[in-house]
């Protein structure tokens, strides 16, 4: 696994933590947006798209 997959998932685990032990909505809010990013990196496995190179 390359580092920005690791990470996904480390943000993955920290949301599902954060999600179970807090009670507040900004918590709620944090950990959806970890959520949403840590499966954005884990699935894809980098930070922004490759440029297509033109022939």
């Amino acid at each position: 696994m390359n580092f920005i997959r690791i990470v996904g998932v480390l943000l993955l685990i920290t949301a599902i933590v954060l999600q179970v032990t807090l009670e507040h909505d900004a918590v709620d809010f944090v950990s959806g947006i970890l959520v949403g990013s840590g499966l954005i990196f884990a699935i894809t496995g980098r930070f922004r798209s490759r440029k297509k190179q033109v022939i």
